[in-house]
């Protein structure tokens, strides 16, 4: 819905897509940091704030570090979509490597087809064992 919106406001073409990809990262990754610092644990916090440190050092001290496995493991999460979403947003005319995939279909290039689909599989598998390697360090 995003990329509709972002198409008919730039127009065809690859900005369209970054906006509509952006937004929808900036949105989903904002709720889920939202969720993650509202059911930290509270106690360490306000046991520095009772010891005189102020709000964003207690907060950098006490939160930051319940919370950073979490966010750090959605950004990486989105990073993944985002790679899978840039080829589906070519078919509403957003740029990118879906609009090359399009033309191609288009064009019955089945061998430039292939080529593209493989290079995105292996993009998207190399994404996520490195993602899966960083997610399991975290833990």
């Amino acid at each position: 819905m995003s990329a509709l919106i972002a198409t008919y406001i730039f127009g065809l073409g690859t900005m369209a897509g970054t906006v509509a990809i952006g937004l929808f990262t900036f949105a989903y990754v904002g709720k889920q940091l939202y969720e993650y610092i509202e059911t930290a644990d509270m106690g360490a916090y306000e046991a520095m704030e009772a010891m005189g440190a102020s709000k964003p050092r207690a907060f950098l001290a006490a939160i930051l570090p319940q919370v950073l496995p979490a966010y750090l493991s959605t950004c990486l999460f989105c990073l993944e979509g985002n790679v899978r979403y840039a080829s589906i947003l070519g078919y509403v005319g957003a740029g990118g490597l879906g609009l090359i995939l399009n033309e191609k279909i288009g064009w019955r290039d089945y061998p430039s087809v292939g080529m593209i689909l493989i290079v995105l599989f292996l993009t998207v598998l190399v994404i996520e064992t490195i993602s899966h390697a960083i997610r399991k360090r975290l833990t």
